[in-house]
């Protein structure tokens, strides 16, 4: 693969990291429709468990795709290394969007809607494409 398109999909899926982290760090405090509770989980946890558990959902998976961002760019010295943290990422960010999400259908946007399709699409690169950056 050409070195800066490498470097491209690693810019675009750090940017993806560092989104989750500064996502989870504000929702779902911003959100002010919120009915604080998850459609996933609903009344098991609510308050500030469950705002404890969107932020270190959001946090971890933004960190575990930050490492995967860097194993992309790294590729050359590290061949294969962004598979596992892609997908691990992926899925932290599928369930930490699971956790979040309240069921509104016209909120879905503005609790990660768009998150959880590029973290779908991570993962299925990641799948998909298993030779990719190596």
């Amino acid at each position: 693969m050409n070195d800066r398109l490498r470097y491209l999909v690693a810019f675009v899926v750090g940017c993806h990291g560092f989104i989750y982290i500064r996502f989870g760090i504000q929702v779902p405090g911003k959100v002010k429709e919120w009915l604080g509770s998850s459609w996933l989980l609903g009344g098991a946890i609510t308050g500030d468990q469950l705002n404890a558990l969107v932020l270190v959902l959001h946090v971890a998976a933004g960190i575990a795709i930050l490492g995967c961002a860097a194993a992309i760019g790294l590729a050359p010295w590290a061949p294969g290394a962004w598979r596992p943290l892609a997908i691990v990422g992926a899925l932290l960010g599928l369930v930490a969007f699971a956790v979040l999400w309240d069921g509104q259908v016209r909120l879905f946007v503005h609790e990660g809607g768009i998150g959880l399709v590029v973290s779908l699409s991570l993962l299925a690169g990641a799948i998909a494409f298993a030779a990719g950056f190596g």
